[in-house]
């Protein structure tokens, strides 16, 4: 976009952890980055520890500082760190594609920000994801419509208490009474940027277990 454009002109991308220049996140930051060493809630999954600069960084530049191509390479790292866990769902799929769906935003948030980090994210792991399976049978299927964010919270990160970050998202998000895509017998990866009591992923699955998903899981770039 024109906005990114000028961004780029005025702040030429820089890596967010050593500051090498014409890379937003180099391969040595990336390699550098410690897996999550705080114990993560049953069924969810984080590729990276959230107190490491370098990822805190390039969350905050893709989520504010629309610096988008980070959400292919937070994407990236997502999938090859949590591969083995991608082939332990599998196994509950019976050949069906695993269904994707980012966290969504409130719909004030959507309009203000122009998109959502987590879709991107979730994008990002479905692009470089390279499997057997042939374009008639792909892996994984994102899903934008099935869930949606009916009620505007307060950022969780603004939030340090563990008890109003689970009743800030509870009830906010319900499935889109306009969808008609089934998950009846489906499995289900929810994807989100940073997790941290696991309170919103945790949400969203329950709804979707509700609604018939067979397994759901939750990933998230840090924790």
């Amino acid at each position: 976009s024109v906005w990114e454009y000028i961004l780029t002109i005025f702040f030429p991308d820089t890596c967010a952890g050593c500051k090498k220049k014409d890379t937003l996140l180099c391969e040595f930051c990336i390699q550098n980055t410690r897996h999550p060493e705080r114990d993560l809630p049953k069924d969810i999954y984080a590729a990276c520890d959230y107190r490491d600069t370098q990822i805190k960084r390039a969350l905050l530049f893709l989520k504010y500082y629309k610096k988008r191509r980070l959400g292919e390479i937070l994407g990236q790292i997502l999938s090859e760190r949590l591969m083995e866990e991608i082939s332990d769902i599998r196994m509950y799929t019976l050949g069906a594609p695993i269904i994707i769906i980012p966290v969504p935003l409130s719909k004030k948030r959507s309009k203000e920000r122009g998109y959502n980090q987590a879709e991107d994210i979730a994008r990002g792991f479905i692009n470089t994801i390279h499997t057997e399976n042939s374009p008639s049978r792909p892996l994984f299927e994102i899903q934008n419509g099935i869930i949606i964010k009916d009620k505007d919270t307060k950022p969780q990160a603004r939030i340090t208490n563990r008890n109003e970050r689970l009743s800030n998202v509870k009830n906010c998000f319900k499935i889109n009474p306009k969808n008609n895509f089934s998950l009846k017998g489906r499995t289900v990866i929810v994807i989100d940027d940073i997790t941290t009591t696991g309170s919103t992923i945790t949400e969203v699955m329950k709804i979707l277990i509700e609604a018939g998903a067979k397994k759901v899981v939750g990933f998230a770039v840090a924790h």
